[in-house]
């Protein structure tokens, strides 16, 4: 018998009693957790989602809910024909905008609600996307940060103003981040297959994807190219059937056609990754210089991650998948600003291993006290809303890529320590 049993029986039975009728503290505060969870979502719902149609303009959703439309009325293999994507836009929205530019097979998300109106619609979008988000927030709680609740996680979600441009434009940069964390959970638990099928679902957004593939490829994860190869056959047979296999040439095309238009929702100024920082600092004269110097500076970092990325050792596991998301975003040669949202993934991986130690001591054999706390810092600064609010408030989001960058080259630096530091302690 434990020592609140001898000393206070009464208030032992009464403990017992309070936690079998759900009375308890723990209950309460799981209530009180519920009820804010509902108050935030609904006030978040309902925020984006009045009178959508009247500011539909320029934002994506709009013409994604216009190419779900022309796929819906059996003109799929006319989706990446301008005058087409225009006409529907002109029947569904009453003017022309930005394009559609991801391949065919992602508006399968989008043509159950699409025969909707666009206001109900995109209400419906921004449900899925808080499932999405809590699907996140759950995944986070249980393989990946399980210090906080998922029911606190999510409200803490939405304070990233990435997340709320996610939602403020319809964009699909939360199902990206549920896809690419269920991908990093399994890596993490060596299911490497399920990792590949998860990346491969990620392909809508492939410019972010497929710098991630390989740098997993490099940690030679046997099993993980299989599955992303099923994965990726499939989608491709699926956008076929959609569109016909001539859009493989077209898609091309459209994409190289893309940026010459007046309106082709591409603002390197706003993506915050190398191209955006380049861009921003003026650093090269022309176009072809400017492309020389960002594929340049893209290809050594991505080459530095990959070498920093070495270890196999699990205890630095974290970092490591942390670090190739955080190579990914910044050498992808398109990032919008809810795509920022996926930085959310290595800061709870980075956050796990600051506040939790698997057998390493955090101290001069791990990560030593100052580099944790920069990293900390420097989650904060992200995290919190006023570096992006001025940026955006400026138009020069692009320096958000300068404290990813620095998180980047920390945690690389910290991780190689970890690693080390456990191979050391190993007999």
């Amino acid at each position: 018998m434990s020592a609140v049993n001898r000393l206070w029986p009464n208030r032992a039975a009464a403990g017992r009693q309070e936690l079998s009728d759900g009375r308890g503290p723990r209950s309460w505060s799981r209530l009180a957790q519920g009820v804010l969870l509902l108050v935030t979502l609904a006030g978040t719902i309902c925020l984006f989602s009045i009178d959508y149609e009247k500011r539909a303009k320029g934002t994506d959703f709009a013409h994604v809910y216009a190419a779900a439309r022309l796929v819906l009325e059996g003109n799929g293999h006319q989706l990446y024909d301008f005058a087409t994507q225009d006409q529907f836009q002109i029947r569904y929205l009453g003017r022309t905008g930005t394009y559609y530019n991801h391949p065919p097979f992602e508006l399968l998300l989008y043509l159950p609600i699409s025969f909707w109106s666009l206001q109900t619609a995109y209400l419906l979008w921004c449900l899925l996307n808080v499932g999405f988000l809590a699907c996140t927030a759950i995944a986070f709680h249980k393989h990946i940060f399980n210090r906080l609740d998922w029911r606190i996680l999510l409200p803490v979600f939405l304070l990233f103003p990435p997340v709320l441009i996610n939602f403020q434009q319809g964009q699909d940069s939360l199902f990206l981040l549920l896809i690419m964390t269920l991908a990093v959970v399994a890596l993490m638990q060596d299911q490497n297959f399920e990792a590949g099928c998860w990346l491969g679902c990620g392909l809508f957004k492939f410019h972010i994807i497929l710098p991630f593939v390989l740098l997993v490829l490099w940690a030679r994860r046997r099993g993980f190219l299989g599955g992303f190869a099923l994965m990726s056959v499939t989608l491709l047979l699926i956008s076929a059937g959609m569109s016909g296999w001539s859009f493989l040439t077209e898609y091309t095309l459209f994409l190289t056609k893309l940026n010459g238009l007046p309106l082709p929702g591409i603002h390197p100024p706003a993506m915050a990754n190398l191209r955006g920082l380049i861009t921003v600092l003026n650093v090269a004269n022309g176009t072809w210089a400017r492309l020389g110097l960002i594929g340049s500076a893209s290809l050594l970092l991505f080459a530095w991650t990959a070498w920093k990325g070495k270890s196999k050792v699990a205890d630095a596991a974290g970092l490591v998948f942390g670090n190739f998301v955080l190579a990914a975003l910044l050498v992808s040669y398109h990032l919008s600003p809810s795509d920022v949202s996926l930085v959310l993934l290595p800061m709870a991986l980075f956050s796990a291993s600051l506040m939790t130690s698997t057998g390493i001591p955090m101290t001069s054999t791990g990560i030593p006290r100052p580099a944790r706390l920069i990293l900390f810092a420097l989650e904060c600064l992200i995290l919190l809303p006023p570096l992006h609010l001025f940026l955006l408030t400026w138009h020069v989001y692009a320096y958000a890529a300068v404290p990813i960058l620095i998180l980047l080259a920390m945690s690389a630096r910290n991780g190689a320590n970890v690693s080390l530091s456990s191979a050391e302690m190993k007999p």
